[in-house]
């Protein structure tokens, strides 16, 4: 546990252990963005150097055990950032989900992480995700089962404080102890909540932090700014954070925390119009669909109401925006 201050803990910069000889570098981790974090946008973060490692999106285990060259294909843009990476996995199979990490760990990765938080309505239908915190048992058995087959690499879970109520984590949390996971990271809100406003978000993981005083417990939802991290901390006392979607708003956000940590003045912020375009430069794609993503980016960066990202939707297709954000930034 993480002494009691009035600001971020340094401890919070200190390395993550996981089991065997890895670590994370930090207790500072980005949040997995299904249909955000990967390729160029990983490749740009992490020259820039504003994350220290990955959580990937999540890799559905389904029908069969994904063959070695698919989880390949899929990890390898984190992989060549040169970070430590956490493999997401999702699904309800347990021996599938073992087998599949114990193929990834095979590869190298720091660690897997079982997502039982995701709130996607198709992935509700199908069972997966969220729906598992209605199973603890089934939580309990499938993260002893991915202890078992990595008996050299991370094991964490990804969480919600329940699927109807935060009444129901008292169950959850006693799923998860003892299973021998290196850390869990919680989204203060419940699967039915979705992204809605809450109001006592903090207080729920207060009382998680009381149910799992033992367990590294990082804070989700939420953290658009290290006052944000700050109240999260001084309410719950957690052991780090992870920041999913303040990323898009604030790309430098995780470096600020660490900066917070130790006292540190803000690094010169990373221009975000250099960003933009090399992430949309470095896709090697020209298709349309990149370029929606492109201009999902600048909404997220600059706001749907700022002449630049007006700009963005007008260019009309990936090279005219490349071109357009390099002549802002090479006039």
């Amino acid at each position: 546990m993480i002494a009691a201050s009035h600001s971020l803990p340094a401890a919070w910069l200190e390395p993550l252990a996981l089991t065997g000889d890895k670590a994370l570098p930090n207790h500072i981790v980005p949040g997995p963005m299904e249909g955000v974090t990967e390729g160029s946008f990983c490749d740009v973060f992490s020259r820039h150097e504003l994350v220290r490692c990955w959580i990937t999106p999540f890799i559905r285990v389904s029908t069969g055990v994904p063959r070695r060259v698919r989880l390949r294909r899929r990890i390898q843009p984190f992989l060549d950032t040169g970070l430590p990476i956490i493999v997401q996995l999702m699904g309800l199979d347990t021996e599938r989900l073992s087998e599949t990490a114990r193929r990834l760990a095979e590869m190298g990765v720091a660690g897997v992480d079982l997502n039982c938080a995701c709130p996607a309505p198709l992935v509700l239908r199908n069972g997966a995700g969220g729906v598992r915190l209605q199973h603890p048992e089934w939580i309990r058995r499938a993260l002893c089962e991915l202890r078992e087959a990595c008996p050299n690499c991370g094991v964490s879970v990804k969480l919600r404080t329940g699927f109807e109520s935060p009444s129901e984590f008292s169950r959850i949390a006693d799923a998860v102890r003892g299973t021998g996971v290196d850390f869990v990271i919680l989204h203060f809100r419940t699967v039915r909540e979705l992204y809605r406003p809450v109001s006592d978000g903090c207080q729920r993981l207060t009382h998680a932090r009381d149910l799992l005083p033992e367990t590294t417990l990082l804070g989700s939802g939420d953290l658009f700014s290290v006052e944000a991290a700050l109240r999260m901390y001084r309410d719950a006392r957690l052991d780090g954070v992870a920041p999913a979607r303040g990323m898009l708003k604030e790309p430098s956000l995780l470096r600020k925390i660490e900066d917070a940590c130790c006292g540190r003045k803000d690094a010169p912020a990373v221009s975000r119009i250099a960003m933009l375009r090399d992430i949309a430069a470095g896709s090697g794609r020209s298709d349309a669909a990149y370029n929606g993503f492109v201009i999902k980016l600048a909404g997220w960066f600059f706001g749907r109401d700022s002449d630049l990202f007006r700009q963005v939707v007008a260019c009309g297709s990936l090279a005219r925006t490349v071109a357009f954000l390099r002549e802002l930034t090479d006039g």
